[in-house]
């Protein structure tokens, strides 16, 4: 069935879908290095998948969305050192959050769930300012942050094949299983067969803490963490059939 992609409607089409629904949902991910074997664009095709799976769910159900246009950049600043990186202020990323959420709002759709695929802590903070700045400024606007990962790396630790899917969060097991779902022709295999599995997210976040501020400093010289070799494309659509049912979790949350 056909989804709702803001992008590709007229105004009409959009006028009409106001009077069925004003639920939205708002997918983010940056241009940043992952691994040496995957694409820049990972954490876009990461949250287009979650949003589009979750759609279409919620559309089953009856339920339609409106889906805005991913944004694709975000603060990435922890890839800073790698060739190709791009990152987003703080105050860029909370600015465009607020316009965009109100924006959304000022045609009904005021409802709103955002899917950002990259985890850095100051991104975070820098979407929720946004949402706080346009709550304060629209009535009624109910935005959620997903927390497709914190409640799904619970979940898929029975799917994935790694010895330990709880420290697989970067360039990993489930993205390598995305890209090869998608667009296999972008894995560097050459690349990929030279990675040997990397826990050192069990430190991430207290290295963060302590002031870490790149892969490299963090535990991630080659900007992944995971086991990337075990990868399939199987896992990969079974991790984001998950991940997906968390958005759907998110949005009957807010009806």
């Amino acid at each position: 069935m056909k989804l709702n992609y803001l992008s590709n409607m007229t105004t009409k089409q959009v006028r009409n879908l106001e009077k069925k629904t004003n639920i939205a949902l708002f997918p983010m991910g940056p241009c940043e290095v992952h691994g040496t074997h995957l694409p820049m664009m990972v954490d876009v095709v990461s949250a287009n998948e979650m949003t589009e799976r979750a759609a279409q769910k919620l559309k089953d159900k009856g339920i339609e969305t409106l889906i805005a246009p991913t944004l694709h950049y975000t603060l990435a600043d922890i890839a800073n050192s790698f060739d190709g990186n791009i990152t987003l202020k703080f105050e860029t990323v909370a600015n465009i959050v607020e316009d965009v959420c109100l924006g959304l709002a000022k045609w009904g759709f005021d409802k709103i769930v955002i899917i950002c695929a990259h985890g850095e802590p100051k991104n975070n903070e820098a979407i929720k300012e946004g949402i706080k700045r346009a709550s304060l400024k629209k009535d009624g606007l109910n935005v959620k942050v997903s927390a497709w990962f914190h409640h799904g790396l619970p979940r898929m630790s029975s799917v994935c094949k790694g010895e330990h899917p709880e420290w697989d969060f970067h360039a990993g097991e489930w993205e390598t299983g995305l890209i090869l779902l998608r667009h296999p022709e972008l894995v560097d295999q050459e690349e990929l067969i030279k990675l040997k599995p990397n826990y050192e997210a069990e430190h991430l976040f207290e290295r963060i803490s302590a002031g870490k501020n790149d892969w490299k400093d963090v535990g991630a010289p080659l900007a992944y963490l995971g086991d990337p070799q075990i990868a399939t494309k199987e896992t990969g659509d079974k991790v984001y059939d998950i991940f997906s049912d968390i958005v759907v979790e998110e949005v009957l949350e807010l009806i």
